[in-house]
Parts: C-alpha cells; structure tokens; sequence
C-alpha cells in the first residue's frame, strides 16, 4: 500500500542544517533544553521549569536552515509498503508496524504505523466469528430423498450430503471449514442451512406430477415443524 509521510531530508541528513553547517548550542538555555525562573511569595522561595523559548526545549539552534526542509530535518514524501495480514482476521482489527511512523523532526526516532483493517464480505457467507453460515436452496426432490450437492467454502468446493426427509431449516456442520482462529490455531467450522425450494411456475407436467403427489402423499407431522427445531440447531451449531 502507498502512505502520504514525512522522510528525513536527504540534503542536511535530518538534521535540519543547511550542508556544511551544524546546530549550535542555544545561548538562551546554554543547551539544557529549559529554563528555570525563581520567585519569592508570602510562602518563601519556589522555582518553575519550562521549554526554552529560544530553542523549544532542543538545547539547540540552526544558524542556517537548511533550505530544502526549512531546518525541520524532514520533507514530505510518498512510500510504498507490504502490510502481512495474518489469516482470520476481522474488520476493524488494527496491524502495529514499528517504527514505520513519522519520523521525529531532526533525526529524532520515528513512530509507528497503525494499518486498520476493512474487511470485504464475501456475499456468499454470513461470518459469525470464526464460523461461517451458507443458505443452500435445494428442491422439494433432493429435500425428500436426499442428494450430493456442491458447496462454496473458502477452500474450494465441497460434497454435502443432504440427507433424505431433510427440513427447511435443518442445519449441517462441516467442520474446519470456517476461517482460521487468529492465534490460535485450527478453523471453525462452516454451518450450511437448508431452505426448501418452492418453484413459482410449473410446467404442465410438473403440475400433474404433484397432483399426483397430493393425492398419495401423508399429511405433515409435527416431525416437520422447524420453528423451536431450527432455532435449537442454530443455537446447538454456535454452542450456545
């Protein structure tokens, strides 16, 4: 990535004078850096410490700037860096980079990069952690006898199992298919929830086919009921 920085000069070096000149002690402060003022009241004698004002509180003076930096001992600049984002890791995480900051301004230490992260969802996933849900839509056939289906995971493809009298609702786990625990080690696991498909527009065959159907097929059973069930798997799949 490219980062709008401040450098140190590479004309003075960083230190802030001008090329063949240095920084003087300061008359003011005879290089300490403060200056300590005494003053007597009712209750006796007290002395107050602060920055010099001739130097800053440095110790020291440029009798001659350098002019490419104007004696700051940095100049502005454009770099680019490799950030490593481990794996698993979440939106609004914050990577620490040290000394990759700012630099102090005349050849002082430089601070740190802060990179916080802003992570892209993926449209197929909902992320619940280090788990991951997918919503699988199959047909009325594959929900009562069963099929092999593809999924997405983030590893590639992989086999489902649906088993057959499978319910709107029912959830599957696969485990170790979720994203990596940060620091931890190992995956969570990839919840795959099942929603029964009911087409909208029949063929003529079709209709017949299940009018067929409705006149041999049983009547539902409380089997089937997924209000309580399919909240107990989600909270069962989550370990809550």
């Amino acid at each position: 990535m490219k980062v709008r920085t401040l450098e140190r000069c590479t004309a003075c070096g960083g230190t802030g004078a001008a090329p063949g000149t240095k920084a003087t002690s300061c008359a003011t402060c005879a290089g300490t850096g403060e200056v300590r003022r005494a003053a007597r009241s009712m209750f006796g004698q007290f002395v107050s410490v602060s920055p010099c004002p001739g130097c800053a509180g440095e110790g020291t003076v440029i009798p001659q700037p350098c002019a490419k930096c104007q004696g700051d001992g940095r100049i502005r600049a454009e770099k680019e860096l490799e950030i490593n984002v481990p794996a698993g890791v979440a939106d609004h995480h914050y990577l620490t980079m040290r000394g990759h900051g700012v630099p102090g301004s005349r050849n002082g230490p430089a601070g740190d990069l802060i990179a916080v992260l802003d992570i892209a969802e993926d449209p197929r996933f909902e992320r619940h952690g280090d788990d991951l849900v997918y919503d699988l839509p199959v047909s009325f056939s594959q929900a009562a006898l069963g099929a092999a289906v593809e999924i997405p995971t983030p590893y590639g493809d992989a086999t489902l199992d649906i088993q057959p009298g499978t319910q709107t609702g029912a959830v599957y786990r696969l485990r170790g298919k979720g994203l990596p625990r940060v620091g931890e080690g190992g995956r969570g696991d990839l919840h795959v929830r099942v929603h029964v498909w009911t087409p909208v527009k029949l063929t003529a065959e079709q209709r017949a086919l299940l009018e067929q159907l409705a006149k041999i097929e049983s009547k539902p059973s409380a089997e089937g009921h997924t209000g309580k069930q399919f909240w107990e798997q989600l909270r069962q799949a989550f370990g809550r």
